[in-house]
C-alpha cells in the first residue's frame, strides 16, 4: 500500500463523519467504477445500541460515493449463523437507507462461494468467501468500532471475517493448529490473517458514532464516540481507530500478525493520520476484561494459564446460557467449567465443561468445547448436543 494517509472526523454525527472522512480521502480511482459497502450488520438490533453499523453512517457514505462518480453502489452482508440477513438489515435501518439512495441489498448467503487457496497458509489451507464481492471492482468495509472479546477490537481488516460464506464464520472459531506448529498466537488471529492474505477491504470508513465498549461484539455496552476514520490503506484506518478508541495497535493479535506477514507497518508514526491534534478527540473503550471475576455461587471456574478471550467467553457464555445448565450440575449442585492450558485431568471432576483447545488435556473427564476460543453458542452445542433456539437474541 503506498497511500499511508488516514483521515478522522469528530463530533457532527455518524453521517457528516462518515461522509467527511471518505471524502477526505483520493477516490479518483471510483469514477465509472462499482463499489460493494460491507457494513458490520452481524445481528439483529436497532440502531444506536453500538452493535451494528450505523444506518447514518453507510449513509454518508453512500452520498460521499456518488459524488465521487461511482457507476454502481450495492450493501452486502453475510451475518453470523442463525441470522437472516434481510431481517437485520431492516431492524438496523439499512433497508430504509437503501431505499432513499436506490443501492441493492444483497444477502450474500443466498448466493454461492468461491474457495480461495491460502498462500504460506498458517492454520487454514483454503477458505470460502462469498462470491458477490468478486462482482464489484472495489470493495469498502465499514465497520461499527467494537471492543471485541476473542480480538481485542473488531474494525475494517476483521469485518472482511463477514465475507466468509455461511458457517465458514464458525470454522474459524474451530481450528487447531496442526501437529508440529509452533505459532504462539491465539488460532483466530492467526486465521484472520490467514484471510487478510487474500482478501483486504480496499477502502475503510470505521464507524465511530456509537461503539461498542467491553464484552463485544454483541454483550458490552453502547458507547458514544463521535468519529469516523477513512483511510485507501486498510492498515492505516484500522491503527488510526485503535488510536481513537484508546487501544495501542501493536496489542491487537490479528493486526499485528498481518503487520508481520504482510510488510504492513503497525506503528502510527509511519501514517499521515490528519487532522493534527486528532488524539485529543479520542474517547478511551473499555477493554474486554483480562480478569473475570465469576459471580455466580454455583459456578465452579478451574482456571489456569487462560487467555483474556477464554475468560471473556466464560462470561458471556455464562450471561446468556447459565439458566439452561441447571441439568449439568454436578453432585455438589454446581456447574463446573475448565479453561486454560494449565488445568490437567487431577484438577477437575468428572463431569467438567473443558473450554478450548487449551483443555483439551483435561476433557477426558468431561465435555470438551473446541475452539480457540468457541464462541458461546459452540459451548452450549457441545454440552446439550443440539443448537440453542436463538443464536442470537433480537436486540430492541
Amino acid at each position: 500500500m503506498t497511500d499511508n494517509k488516514a483521515f478522522v472526523t469528530y463530533g457532527e454525527g455518524a453521517f457528516l463523519n462518515a461522509k467527511k472522512a471518505l471524502l477526505s480521502c483520493d477516490l479518483t480511482r471510483l469514477k465509472g467504477k462499482s463499489v460493494l459497502i460491507k457494513p458490520n450488520i452481524g445481528r439483529i438490533a436497532s440502531p444506536g445500541k453500538g452493535i451494528n453499523t450505523h444506518p447514518d453512517a453507510i449513509a454518508g457514505v453512500i452520498e460521499a460515493l456518488q459524488e465521487s462518480g461511482c457507476s454502481k453502489i450495492a450493501i452486502g452482508e453475510s451475518p453470523i449463523l442463525g441470522v437472516d440477513t434481510l431481517v437485520a438489515f431492516k431492524k438496523a435501518g439499512v433497508e430504509d437507507v437503501a431505499k432513499k439512495y436506490k443501492v441493492e441489498l444483497i444477502d450474500m448467503d443466498r448466493r454461492s462461494f468461491v474457495v480461495k487457496a491460502i498462500p504460506n497458509a498458517r492454520i487454514l489451507d483454503s477458505t470460502k468467501i462469498c462470491d458477490t464481492i468478486y462482482e464489484f471492482d472495489y470493495i469498502l468495509s465499514l465497520p461499527v468500532a467494537k471492543s471485541h472479546m476473542h480480538t481485542g477490537v473488531t474494525l475494517g481488516i476483521k469485518n472482511m471475517k463477514g465475507c466468509l460464506y455461511r458457517r465458514e464464520k464458525v470454522r474459524y472459531h474451530q481450528l487447531e493448529y496442526k501437529e508440529g506448529a509452533i505459532y504462539p498466537d491465539l488460532t483466530l488471529d492467526t486465521a484472520i490473517s490467514d484471510l487478510a492474505t487474500v482478501l483486504l477491504p480496499d477502502l475503510t470508513v470505521i464507524d465511530g458514532f456509537i461503539g461498542m465498549e467491553g464484552f463485544g461484539p454483541s454483550g458490552g455496552d453502547a458507547v458514544q464516540g463521535n468519529f469516523a476514520v477513512a483511510s485507501n490503506n486498510p492498515m492505516a484506518a484500522d491503527v488510526a481507530g485503535c488510536l481513537m478508541m484508546g487501544f495501542e495497535p501493536k496489542d491487537v493479535g490479528h493486526l499485528r500478525i498481518i503487520s508481520e506477514r504482510l510488510g504492513m507497518s503497525i506503528e502510527p508514526k509511519d501514517y499521515d493520520i490528519s487532522p493534527a491534534g486528532y488524539e485529543k478527540h479520542s474517547v478511551k473503550f473499555r477493554p474486554p476484561p483480562k480478569d473475570i471475576a465469576i459471580e455466580y455461587p454455583d459456578v465452579v471456574l478451574y482456571d489456569k494459564e487462560s487467555c483474556s478471550a477464554c475468560l471473556s467467553t466464560v462470561m458471556f457464555f455464562l450471561k446468556r446460557f447459565k439458566t439452561d445448565m441447571r441439568q449439568y450440575l454436578l453432585e455438589d449442585n454446581k456447574f463446573h467449567l475448565a479453561i486454560g492450558k494449565g488445568v490437567t485431568e487431577e484438577d477437575i471432576p468428572v463431569g467438567t465443561v473443558c473450554i478450548g483447545n487449551c483443555a483439551r488435556s483435561a476433557s477426558a473427564k468431561g465435555i470438551f468445547a473446541q475452539g480457540c476460543p468457541p464462541v458461546p453458542t459452540q459451548i452450549y452445542k457441545a454440552i446439550t448436543g443440539v443448537e440453542p433456539d436463538e443464536n442470537e437474541p433480537e436486540i430492541n
